[in-house]
């Protein structure tokens, strides 16, 4: 069921959304924290950057070029986040989680972005300009974050709840796939 979810969550970048406001980061972190560990990290990443190139190429008719590989570096950070979520999962934690992952993922795609030396010269009033240029963005990325924790986070964990209450076993994910 969790595979199922983050793909979902992943898919759902393709439903008409507000600029950066899809949930990316959740999925990320969901993942990370209740798929099994061999598959916590690049299961993620793998549906997310097939997803990547699929937008990129066939939706938006663009070059999909080596700086946008360094997304999926950022995608890899936001599911180690999760993975630290694992065994941890409460209501101050995923919060936290849900503000540093699409945090460091700001900074290591802006950085690439900044990298690829398309939009901004390489230098340090570039690598300014470039991060100034990306703030108005960064706010609804922070909300999806959040929302979107919110919802699958505490989606499973009602679920969950309910599958035990009407006498199912239903381990919790990180639990019983350690």
């Amino acid at each position: 069921m969790v595979y199922l979810i983050v793909l979902v969550a992943a898919l759902a970048r393709f439903a008409p959304h507000p600029a950066d406001f899809s949930p990316v980061y959740a999925a990320l972190l969901f993942g990370g924290a209740f798929l099994p560990k061999r598959d916590a990290l690049w299961y993620p990443v793998a549906v997310l950057a097939v997803i990547d190139v699929m937008l990129t190429t066939l939706v938006y008719r663009m070059h999909f070029g080596w700086a946008g590989t360094l997304d999926w570096v950022g995608f890899g950070a936001v599911a180690l986040i999760g993975l630290w979520l694992r065994n941890r999962v409460s209501v101050r934690n995923v919060v936290a989680a849900a503000l540093a992952g699409p945090t460091v993922f700001f900074i290591i795609s802006n950085v690439a972005v900044w990298l690829s030396g398309l939009l901004y010269p390489r230098t340090a009033a570039g690598l300014g300009v470039c991060f100034l240029a990306a703030l108005p963005f960064f706010g609804n990325t922070m909300a999806a974050g959040i929302v979107f924790s919110g919802v699958l986070f505490g989606g499973y964990e009602f679920y969950r709840r309910r599958a035990l209450a009407g006498g199912r076993s239903l381990k919790r994910g990180a639990e019983s796939q350690a």
